[in-house]
């Protein structure tokens, strides 16, 4: 439903970092801690910004995949455009109030690890950080903004199955977080989706061995391109020449 969506200010983000790295907030990060107290003068508003509610409450309620929470993600927020998608306040209102369930639900090892063993406050402090705060100018690596982006850049609306492309960015997490996710030349869409389509057309060959290696051989690649090339002005037509150059050079790696 279209209408106004509220965001943090700058001042309260920062605010919220703070008692963060001081330790004072650390529990309400836990899967049984309290709600985050704002007021109004906390809030800024977005007019005429459409958030389906239901799909947000949907990630809070139920068990999903990263593939399906990045979907409804995506389809939750129609309107959202990449400047306010790397706009910090928007994702950290998003992460404390409309998904903070989920948050605390996918993010759960902040006072014991995976392993059991208790951590350290440093260590809880950096968890929550990595996760739920996003950086400015780097919102795309932390988790929410991540799984946005990730859809974005990949989704086709002329293919029958409009996640297609996506499926594959989430095919292994190293691809979409550490692969692809690591190099600024892959939040230019042309690129992102070369990329993919280039993987698609040869999964059963190039890609059916060693596929995190040759993933990561492939992109170095893109990436060194932009030594001499200004990449963010070229097409998908010129990925996909590059990629189908190199495809022998990418079988090869092990």
């Amino acid at each position: 439903m279209e209408g106004r969506q509220a965001i943090f200010t700058e001042d309260f983000c920062n605010s919220l970092r703070l008692n963060l790295k001081a330790g004072d907030s650390i529990s309400h990060y836990t899967l049984d801690g309290e709600s985050f107290a704002y007021t109004d003068r906390d809030v800024c508003y977005l007019n005429d910004f459409s958030v389906d509610k239901a799909k947000l409450e949907k990630m809070n309620t139920e068990t999903l995949s990263s593939l399906d929470s990045a979907i409804l993600l995506y389809e939750a927020l129609p309107n959202l455009n990449p400047l306010l998608a790397s706009y910090a306040p928007f994702w950290l209102y998003i992460a404390h109030v409309e998904l903070i369930t989920y948050m605390r639900k996918r993010w759960p090892n902040v006072i014991v690890n995976r392993d059991g063993e208790q951590n350290s406050t440093a260590s809880q402090i950096s968890y929550i950080m990595d996760y739920w705060f996003p950086s400015m100018g780097s919102s795309s690596k932390t988790w929410l903004p991540n799984l946005w982006w990730a859809v974005y850049l990949s989704v086709d609306d002329k293919r029958e199955d409009k996640y297609a492309l996506t499926k594959i960015l989430f095919k292994q997490e190293d691809l979409r977080t550490r692969t692809l996710g690591t190099y600024t030349l892959f939040r230019h869409k042309p690129a992102t989706v070369a990329t993919l389509r280039f993987i698609e057309s040869h999964m059963d060959s190039t890609f059916s061995h060693s596929f995190q290696n040759r993933c990561r051989y492939m992109t170095k690649y893109l990436n060194y391109l932009g030594g001499c090339r200004l990449l963010s002005y070229m097409d998908e037509d010129f990925f996909t020449e590059m990629l189908n150059k190199k495809n022998d050079d990418i079988a090869k790696v092990v």
